[in-house]
């Protein structure tokens, strides 16, 4: 295989070590919340797999209990791992040895808009850098994509590159901030950004879910779009022509981590 998508479910994902959540939504909690009539997990699942050039899609969580109770909601098509490991780069690179392909692209649940245009993207630009271990999008000021809020963007992490990170990153925090163990680490890895859309350079979109509010703004905009492979460009004209919610959006990029 050569590209695999993977959907990680981790509560512990951009935590520091040891810390619990004490408020926000857990992506645990979020995966089984029913979005246009499915769960959500099974809504992202099915959206990632409009991506043309993705191979297989598989399904990453922590061996718990809270974890177990969400593997009938995966549809049956998907494998589902479950890791024992103690950090979410070591689970994501266990389940990327687990069903073996070239390279990854990493999608986390709280990113349900997760747009497959883009995730294309990143796979053509992977056969235009084979030398490059990963690629992602970077905004106009450089900061990386996937550390906004935004909500729309992927990673693409060549297998051996994860496998690497996973021996050889040392600093425990960067295995809970995953493209941490590739972004702080230009001795160990070949790094490529992409642009992403200039549409999107700005603050006040937000389409990721780490909360109530952002739950049901992206209830809202399903519903207006009465679709469920909605379109990154008709989501930003929601937001456009809804000024509340884009200055609620706005508000909470300032305020939410």
């Amino acid at each position: 295989m050569k590209h695999l998508a993977i959907v990680q479910i981790d509560d512990q994902l951009n935590l520091a070590p040891g810390e619990q959540r004490s408020d926000g939504l857990a992506p645990s909690k979020l995966a089984g919340r029913r979005l246009a009539a499915k769960p959500l997990i099974e809504w992202l699942v099915r959206r990632v797999s409009e991506a043309e050039l993705i191979d297989g899609i598989a399904v990453v969580m922590p061996d718990a209990p809270q974890y177990r109770e969400l593997a009938s909601l995966i549809p049956l098509d998907i494998p589902c791992h479950f890791s024992a490991k103690s950090t979410p780069l070591a689970r994501l690179a266990e389940a990327s040895a687990e069903y073996p392909s070239n390279s990854i692209v990493r999608v986390p649940l709280e990113t349900p808009f997760c747009d497959p245009v883009l995730i294309d993207r990143l796979l053509t630009a992977a056969l235009q850098h084979q030398q490059k271990d990963y690629i992602g999008y970077s905004l106009e000021d450089g900061s990386p994509a996937c550390r906004s809020n935004i909500g729309l963007f992927a990673e693409w992490i060549r297998s051996s590159a994860l496998a690497k990170a996973a021996r050889e990153v040392k600093a425990k925090e960067d295995a809970f901030r995953i493209n941490s163990s590739f972004l702080e680490y230009p001795e160990l890895f070949q790094l490529e950004t992409l642009p992403v859309p200039q549409s999107l350079n700005r603050n006040d979109l937000r389409f990721s879910v780490a909360n109530e509010d952002d739950w049901e703004e992206l209830l809202a905009i399903v519903d207006v779009l009465g679709t469920e492979t909605p379109e990154w460009q008709d989501m930003v004209r929601i937001i456009d022509g809804q000024p509340t919610m884009r200055d609620r959006m706005a508000r909470r990029n300032r305020v939410v981590a």
